[in-house]
């Protein structure tokens, strides 16, 4: 490269920053958050999430001792009908089983 060409590069690099500058000044964000609102939010939604999950777990709780209430009182009340309800469902659980395990066996004979 001559000296000229250099001098003009130089120039050209030196005109673009002057523009960026420019470009920042003019469009600077006006409203940028501190850090410790950042932080406020934050820890916020963490106890907010702690709340969630814990009224989650608790519903939970609920749901599995009324399922497990329910059959105790129909092992209780209707012991036939309980033992059935077992019997479908062990049924339904081996046929699950059997066809997704069958279906995985396809896929890898494909791949």
């Amino acid at each position: 490269m001559s000296r000229s060409e250099e001098q003009d590069e130089q120039e050209i690099v030196m005109r673009i920053q002057q523009q960026m500058r420019v470009l920042d000044d003019a469009y600077e964000p006006s409203n940028i958050p501190s850090l410790a609102t950042i932080e406020a939010q934050v820890k916020e939604r963490r106890q907010m999430r702690r709340r969630a999950n814990r009224i989650e777990m608790i519903l939970f709780w609920i749901a599995g001792l009324f399922i497990i209430s329910f059959g105790a009182f129909l092992l209780h009340s209707a012991p036939a009908l309980y033992l059935g309800i077992q019997a479908i469902s062990l049924c339904a659980a081996i046929v699950v089983a059997v066809s997704w395990s069958g279906r995985r066996r396809k896929e890898t004979r494909h791949e």
